[in-house]
């Protein structure tokens, strides 16, 4: 992982002004009017904190830039709103957001001066309050004091945490890369749900209030009981419509989702090889420490805890005498917890590993991301009724966060494949959406929200805990990497074993790549020593300075590092380079080697067999200026070949003409 991130940390490190200019600009854009729900200020800052944390910048220039952009971008949104007064309201894109604006003027008439220190801390007015105060023909010394003082409060609390996240990244780095990695790429799926989100319940919706009102108005003059029943439910005055609305399309999109994905775990489909080629990828980042994470979040999705928190809810809810929604949460739990099983003996798609007997031996869906999804996203939906847009988008978020983790540890250990947990999650957010939209209506059941949540984190709490403390060590057992090692002899390899190997790379998303067209079985080190003799040579490494020839018209095409290519999930573990002699076509020769899941037997001695492709890359240099590799020809002349130099090399032809070259050696090989 560290040599695909040392060249972005190295570049930021050698250019800190570059480093604090994008802090500058990021925490200015925050503070304009408006325009800061747009910026994802949070995210550069934590990001740039991390950097510090992991000893990559230096925290005081950081953390002055920071600072001089918050005030900075605080001033400039004072001096719109004391320029253009009441205008704002009427100004296209801000009249988009007149709520905003709205939610402003009443924070800055409840607090009044200190609106402005306190709102740069609140989501929802932070963007607007400088403008506010700027409307309501504030001082503007006393609220330059307010704002410088307010920055400097602010920069520490969105540095601080990326300097600790950082740290601590850093520490883990030390136990080991892959975990780093691992927990890198789920904060990662988890911030682009979130950010997603949040963008649109706060930025896209209010940007088209007209369409709503125009849909609901066709429906209006139609005469038939059904547009009537549509125009009268979802009226833009009706309190609720817009959550009705908003579960209705939701619902029409992840329901189709469901079904197309279940399309796609066909025999033979790019989303099977996707599932193998990602279930491998995983299995190579595993570590001690990551399975303990992993089997703590799955634990906590097991059947004996979610129906603990369900039955928690639905004694709350008919306690409460909301009987409706009480009925409709026993009705899709019921109904989910029935789907599932039924949809996995229909399916009858294997599991990647022997968990479970009966109908919990398959794989599809993965019920433990559709009962989670279904069973918290209500709750979420419950716990979320008439809030504000601020903290709907919070409540949801949490939710979310906590679903994707056991989605995501499923995956990581290897229980499911991915499409199963994308298709469990899929349904289950069909589920919570018609949930939201047949019940959300209701007004005269009232749940207490605050008791409702901590309800459900009580009981989670104690069961998972107590469930987790009585299963861990078994769990960590049943869930430990399983050795998926398959012997052939040297003779059957030969013979006609070869045939059964992949003919092609396969890409993390399934696609089939180049051919295959080295199987070698041996220590690499003989490969790389054999092949040198031929001009092949390890590339150089990843680096600032091998990096920086990419923006270079004249970099040698063997000065230039290589990019990154998987096979089934795996990473290569040789990579050679030979410069191409023909002059007329120029460019190099790419030679990868990856581990595969067999072993050539010969003499009592074990092989490891690795796969490997040979492809010529054409250095292309646009305008002179940039130097970019492009395989230009993937299956080369059988001289090109450098296995084929190798003692012992056999040459095999596949029906499709490509010519695969077979070598072993080691104990016992000739």
């Amino acid at each position: 992982m560290t040599e695909f991130l040392d060249p972005v940390l190295n570049f930021i490190a050698e250019n800190p002004s570059l480093a604090g200019l994008i802090c500058f600009l990021a925490a200015m854009g925050e503070a304009l009017f408006i325009v800061g729900l747009f910026v994802p200020t949070t995210v550069v800052l934590v990001g740039a904190g991390t950097l510090v944390g992991l000893g990559k910048l230096d925290p005081v220039p950081l953390f002055i830039w920071t600072t001089l952009g918050a005030t900075a971008g605080d001033a400039i949104s004072y001096w719109i709103g004391y320029r253009f007064k009441d205008k704002i309201k009427s100004m296209w894109p801000l009249n988009k957001y007149s709520h905003m604006i709205d939610s402003g003027e009443k924070f800055f008439q409840q607090h009044g001066g200190k609106s402005v220190f306190i709102g740069r801390f609140v989501p929802g007015v932070k963007s607007v309050v400088p403008g506010i105060a700027g409307m309501a023909g504030m001082n503007f010394t006393r609220f330059s004091i307010v704002n410088v003082t307010s920055a400097f409060a602010w920069t520490i609390a969105h540095i601080g945490p990326g300097i600790i996240a950082g740290s601590a990244l850093s520490a883990v780095g030390q136990i080991s890369g892959r975990l780093a990695f691992v927990l890198g790429a789920l904060l990662l799926i988890i911030f682009l749900f979130v950010i997603l989100g949040r963008w649109l319940i706060l930025i896209i919706l209010p940007l088209f209030p007209n369409a709503h009102a125009l849909i609901v108005a066709w429906f209006s003059r139609r005469p038939d009981r059904v547009s009537q029943w549509i125009a009268r439910n979802f009226d833009p005055d009706h309190p609720r419509s817009a959550g009705m609305l908003a579960s209705a399309v939701l619902l029409l999109i992840t329901m189709p989702a469901f079904f197309w994905v279940v399309g796609q775990v066909a025999p033979g489909e790019p989303m099977v090889r996707a599932d193998l080629s990602i279930l491998n990828f995983f299995d190579s980042l595993r570590t001690p420490v990551g399975d303990k994470i992993m089997v703590f979040f799955t634990t906590l999705g097991d059947g004996v805890v979610v129906a603990a928190v369900a039955t928690a809810v639905a004694a709350y809810l008919f306690l409460r005498k909301a009987w409706r929604r009480g009925i409709g949460f026993i009705i899709a739990m019921a109904g989910t917890a029935m789907f599932v099983p039924l949809f996995k003996l229909l399916l009858h798609r294997s599991r990647p590993m022997e968990l479970y007997a009966g109908a919990d031996a398959y794989s599809f869906p993965s019920g433990h991301a559709t009962l989670t999804a279904v069973l918290f996203g209500i709750c979420a939906v419950l716990i979320a009724h008439d809030l504000n847009r601020w903290l709907k988008a919070s409540v949801f978020s949490i939710i979310a966060t906590f679903v994707i983790a056991i989605g995501f540890s499923r995956v990581y250990l290897g229980a499911h494949w991915m499409s199963d947990v994308l298709a469990g999650l899929l349904f289950g957010t069909a589920m919570v959406s018609a949930f939201a939209f047949v019940f959300g209506p209701i007004h005269n059941e009232k749940i207490g929200r605050a008791t409702l949540a901590a309800i459900v984190v009580a009981t989670l709490t104690v069961f998972g805990g107590w469930h987790i403390w009585s299963t861990f060590d078994k769990a960590l057992l049943t869930y430990q990497p399983k050795a998926d090692t398959e012997v052939l002899t040297a003779s059957g390899w030969r013979d006609n074993g070869w045939q059964f190997l992949p003919a092609r790379r396969i890409e993390l998303n399934g696609d089939r790549e180049e051919p295959l067209v080295i199987q070698f079985a041996g220590p690499l080190p003989q490969f790389a020593k054999a092949a040198e003799k031929d001009g092949w040579q390890l590339p150089p490494k990843w680096s600032l300075t091998t990096a920086g020839g990419f923006v270079e018209g004249k970099t040698p095409p063997d000065s230039l590092p290589i990019l990154p290519r998987s096979q089934n999930g795996r990473q290569p573990d040789l990579v050679l380079i030979r410069k191409d002699t023909d002059e007329t076509r120029g460019g190099r020769w790419v030679l990868r080697l990856w581990p595969s899941r067999y072993q050539i037997l010969q003499g009592g001695s074990l092989q490891p067999l690795y796969l490997g492709s040979v492809v010529h890359e054409h250095i292309l240099r646009p305008m002179g200026e940039f130097s970019g590799p492009r395989t230009d020809l993937e299956v080369p002349p059988a001289s090109d070949n450098p296995a084929i130099l190798m003692s012992g090399a056999m040459s095999k032809k596949r029906q499709d003409g490509t010519t695969v070259v077979l070598v072993l050696k080691g104990s016992g090989a000739q």
